[in-house]
């Protein structure tokens, strides 16, 4: 099962193992507010790329890290331009 992420305005990011066909969660298990899930880099091949700044630097395009820090920052904007929610 996969482990995925999401940030609640109150308590902040958190780690959640779902199952691929569960529905995404819609509010903090802790506080009730609505949640939003979070993009994560993720497993490619045999070669699992943490989260560690040294991997993060070798795997991603300096113009695509710039947007994924925005978007780690909170940086909702972004996100949603990206999506075309904007």
């Amino acid at each position: 099962m996969p482990i995925y992420e999401y940030k609640c305005p109150k308590c902040g990011k958190f780690e959640k193992l779902q199952d691929v066909d569960a529905d995404d969660l819609e509010v903090c298990p802790k506080c009730n507010e609505q949640v939003k899930k979070l993009i994560s880099l993720s497993a490619s091949g045999d070669t699992l790329y943490s989260n560690s700044q040294e991997q993060y630097q070798n795997v991603i395009k300096p113009e695509v890290k710039e947007i994924v820090d925005k978007i780690r920052g909170g940086d909702e904007d972004v996100a949603a331009n990206i999506f075309g929610e904007k």
